[in-house]
């Protein structure tokens, strides 16, 4: 009788652990924080590079919901809103939502704060040379591609209109694809077609030589844009001078001059300062391996953020936290 008892306590103890060791298990699958971050399209520069945060971040007690966008106008705009934690964006499309006339749409920059700096992306605008488009006055009356509507390339091209006194409200810009956008330039179906992006962007890159004839990068003169830039007012729109060097694309024979916008990892400002702590301290770690496997990241560093909160750049409280801690 009592090997029976000893028999059923071992059993009823087993048990016992069992449940409490599927327990903790169950504990500790919950216990992974789900962020949700916002792109672009899944062939993007953003979407790649939220995967590979995503890949990095195993392990760490986070785990990301990837969502799909038009790009950067809209992730700030969904952003601002509370329907995401964090969102890839242009600088200049967080500027221009800030300065809104809409109101509605203009407070929503209110509830954003920068998360991490992560790239300068060049403006491209793609000409075909029968155009004759000799600087961005010559835009005027041309038919051009300015990538989909609430996307980054939309933002710069409207803006760089505006900039030049061209009036967007008549001119002949068309909201498409930016790949489907420089295949009708080449072909001559339109004139130009703008694309903001890093400077040796893939989809530049993939351009055969063929096509590549029809195709030539058009220069933004520097003191022409320092000149325009200043009737915005300085706190409108922030762009800096960058060099596409030659041969950058194979079918590009020469340097050309443009601009540039900072890209950032921008985090709803509702977050818990507690959270956006702890995933700051997840994150900034893998700077060094999220370089490694792709250039996309080539500013995003703790020095480079600590230098940007000194500018007055308005980083979360929780990611400041961070910063002044490292």
């Amino acid at each position: 009788m009592k090997k029976l008892l000893r028999l059923s306590f071992v059993v009823l103890f087993t048990a016992l652990m069992l449940i409490l060791g599927n327990s903790v298990l169950e504990k500790s699958v919950t216990a992974q924080e789900v962020i949700s971050i916002l792109t672009a399209g899944n062939n993007s520069f953003y979407y790649q590079a939220a995967t590979e945060l995503q890949n990095s971040l195993k392990g760490s007690g986070f785990s990301l919901n990837i969502k799909e966008s038009s790009g950067s106008s809209e992730n700030l705009e969904q952003l601002g809103k509370g329907a995401s934690d964090l969102a890839f964006a242009q600088q200049d499309a967080m500027l221009l939502l800030r300065n809104l006339t809409d109101q509605n749409l203009a407070q929503l920059a209110n509830n954003i704060n920068v998360f991490a700096p992560i790239n300068n992306e060049a403006i491209h605008i793609l000409v075909n040379p029968a155009s004759k488009i000799k600087n961005v006055k010559d835009l005027a009356g041309k038919r051009v591609a300015v990538g989909p509507e609430k996307s980054g390339t939309y933002i710069s091209a409207v803006l760089i209109y505006q900039i030049s006194d061209l009036d967007v409200t008549t001119e002949q810009i068309i909201p498409m694809e930016v790949s489907e956008g420089i295949e009708k330039v080449s072909k001559g179906e339109l004139d130009a077609a703008f694309y903001t992006a890093v400077v040796g962007a893939p989809l530049l890159k993939q351009i055969n030589a063929q096509q590549g004839k029809k195709l030539k990068l058009l220069a933004i003169d520097r003191q022409f844009f320092q000149e325009n830039q200043k009737e915005l007012g300085a706190d409108t729109v922030s762009y800096s001078p960058i060099k596409i060097p030659a041969k950058t694309y194979p079918w590009q024979d020469q340097e050309v001059d443009t601009i540039s916008t900072s890209s950032f990892l921008y985090i709803n400002k509702s977050l818990e300062p507690q959270k956006a702590y702890n995933l700051a301290k997840a994150v900034y770690p893998k700077g060094a391996t999220l370089k490694g496997k792709d250039t996309f990241w080539n500013q995003f560093s703790i020095a480079k953020a600590k230098s940007q909160v000194k500018a007055g750049l308005n980083y979360h409280p929780g990611v400041k936290k961070f910063l002044e801690e490292s």
